[in-house]
C-alpha cells in the first residue's frame, strides 16, 4: 500500500488538476473511501474543504445544495424552508448523527452505494447534478447515475431541483435502525381531494441500483383514490433482488410489494 499524500487546493481550478494525478482522488467527508475496494491503490487525497461549494440556497424557484453540505446541514436548511421533504425524512433516518455530519451530498451522489438514502428522493424529485471539470455540465440525476465515466476527473459541485409542493413517504428496508438498508422506497404525490394529479415512485437497491416506477405512476394518475385495490395493484410488481444477508431474492421482492402497497395508502390517506 502507498503512503497516502494529502492535498489542500485553495481553488476549484487546483483541484481539478490534483484530481487527474494517477491514484489522486477527491476527499469529502470520506466515508466512501472507508468503503472502497481501491483504498490500497489510493495514492492521493484531494481535500475539499476550502472549496466554494458548501452552500444552499433557493433560487428561481428551484432548491440547490452545494457538494459540501452534509446530511446535517441538508436537514437543518431544509426545515426551514420545506420542512415536509422527502430528504428530510430520508436522511434524518440515515447512518448515526456523527455520520450525518460527515456524509456529504456530493460524495454520495458521485459514490451512489446501493444503499443509499439520497439517491431515491433526488431521482424522484428528478433533480439535475452540476459538474466542474473534464465532463463540466449540468446532467439528469438519473443519466449520471447511469453513466459512470462522467466522473471522470470530475466534482460535483451541487445538486438542484424544482421547489414543489409535494405529500411524501419514504421506506427504508433495516433489521436495526443503523443497518445498511436492503432496498429503500422513495414516494412523492399530489392530490386534488381524493383524485391523484401526479405521482413518482422510486426503489433503490434493486438490480441496476434504482428502479422508477412509471408504469404505476401513469397508473395511478388520475384516479379516485378510494377506488384503488393496492394490494391487487402492487401484486404484479415484481423487480430483481441480488440475494444478500437480508433475505433471499424472492423474500426481498414480496417485502417491496408488501412496503409499497403500505406507503401508497399511508400516502393517500395523508
Amino acid at each position: 500500500m502507498y503512503e497516502i499524500k494529502w492535498y489542500f487546493p485553495g481553488s476549484i481550478d487546483e483541484a481539478l488538476d490534483l484530481i487527474k494525478l494517477e491514484g489522486v482522488i477527491p476527499h469529502a467527508g470520506g466515508t466512501g473511501i472507508l468503503k472502497s475496494r481501491l483504498l490500497e491503490k489510493i495514492k492521493g487525497l484531494v481535500d475539499l474543504g476550502k472549496l466554494s461549494i458548501n452552500y444552499f440556497c433557493e433560487e428561481n424557484g428551484e432548491i440547490k445544495i452545494g457538494a459540501m453540505q452534509t446530511y446535517g446541514d441538508v436537514i437543518e436548511n431544509l426545515q426551514r424552508i420545506d420542512p415536509d421533504s422527502i430528504l428530510i425524512k430520508a436522511l434524518s433516518q440515515a447512518a448515526s448523527t456523527p455520520l450525518r455530519n460527515r456524509i456529504t451530498v456530493g460524495g454520495s451522489v458521485s459514490y451512489f452505494p446501493v444503499w443509499s438514502d439520497i439517491m431515491g428522493p433526488l431521482i424522484a424529485l428528478d433533480a439535475s447534478v452540476t459538474l466542474l471539470g473534464e465532463n463540466a455540465g449540468i446532467y439528469n440525476i438519473r443519466y449520471f447515475a447511469n453513466n459512470r465515466l462522467l466522473r471522470r476527473n470530475s466534482l460535483v459541485k451541487e445538486v438542484k431541483f424544482k421547489k414543489d409542493r409535494w405529500k411524501s413517504y419514504y421506506f427504508r428496508a433495516v433489521r436495526t435502525s443503523f443497518d445498511y438498508a436492503a432496498f429503500t422506497i422513495s414516494i412523492l404525490a399530489k392530490k386534488d381531494k381524493n383524485l391523484v394529479k401526479d405521482m413518482r415512485i422510486v426503489v433503490t437497491g434493486c438490480a441496476g441500483k434504482f428502479n422508477r416506477l412509471e408504469d404505476l405512476e401513469e397508473k395511478l394518475k388520475g384516479k379516485e383514490t378510494q377506488d384503488l385495490n393496492l394490494d391487487d395493484i402492487v401484486k404484479d410488481i415484481n423487480l430483481e433482488f441480488i440475494g444478500k444477508r437480508h433475505g433471499s431474492p424472492e423474500y426481498l421482492n414480496h417485502l417491496f410489494q408488501v412496503e409499497l402497497a403500505r406507503g401508497l395508502s399511508q400516502i393517500f390517506r395523508d
